[in-house]
């Protein structure tokens, strides 16, 4: 991901928003972080303007150089917001994962995979960004695709484990149902009106239904 572009650190117009009490730095970052997510989101306001911290400080009605106190530059409140939208991301797979807990192998596959499209359709901008940032932009400080990865390993090795056939290792056909559902939900969010054949999630359940055969 490229560094959001900035012309000038001058102070945007704060508003009427009151000042955070001392103490309260970890609560000015959580907005300004806020604000920035905010902003990916919304793909109306994030087209015809290059992403700036002036234009963060808006949105979080704050002045600019605030930011700084927090994120030394653009590139690292980029990369937090990135990290939170990974984090947000987990966390609807996880999330779809215990309230399958009592269900079968297969039954939490589907439950992961209906999770991670749910997430990408809530947040079509935010989930389009983490996935086209390359790995050294991100460095160590949070989660990435390798997490990500790991759950999608984790509900194929179920299967394994339940005695369901597999033609490739719990490795390589996590990666392949993790590039079908992902290559399936991208064709849904971008030619669904050109080539309608069902929503993802119909496809999650016809999936899962094609690779859990009992041995």
């Amino acid at each position: 991901m490229a560094a959001p572009t900035d012309s000038t650190d001058s102070p945007a117009s704060t508003g009427d928003r009151p000042r955070n009490a001392r103490g309260e730095g970890g609560k000015l970052r959580t907005e300004i972080l806020e604000a920035m997510l905010r902003l990916i989101a919304d793909e109306e306001r994030m087209r015809p303007i290059p992403l700036s911290l002036r234009e963060v400080a808006k949105e979080a009605n704050i002045t600019a150089p605030s930011i700084y106190r927090h994120f030394p530059d653009k590139e690292s409140l980029s990369r937090a917001a990135v990290h939170s939208l990974f984090d947000q991301l987990l966390a609807a797979m996880d999330r779809a994962d215990d309230e399958a807990a009592g269900d079968s192998a297969a039954q939490r596959f589907a439950a992961i995979a209906h999770g991670y499209c749910r997430f990408a359709q809530d947040n079509p901008g935010g989930f389009r960004l983490i996935f086209t940032v390359p790995p050294e932009f991100l460095g160590d400080e949070g989660p990435d695709t390798t997490e990500v990865a790991e759950r999608w390993h984790a509900a194929v090795t179920r299967l394994a484990a339940e005695g369901m056939r597999l033609t490739q290792s719990p490795q390589e056909g996590a990666l392949s149902l993790w590039s079908a559902v992902h290559g399936r939900l991208m064709l849904d969010m971008s030619v669904r009106d050109v080539w309608p054949q069902g929503g993802v999630h119909e496809f999650i359940e016809e999936l899962t239904r094609s690779v859990t055969t009992i041995d």
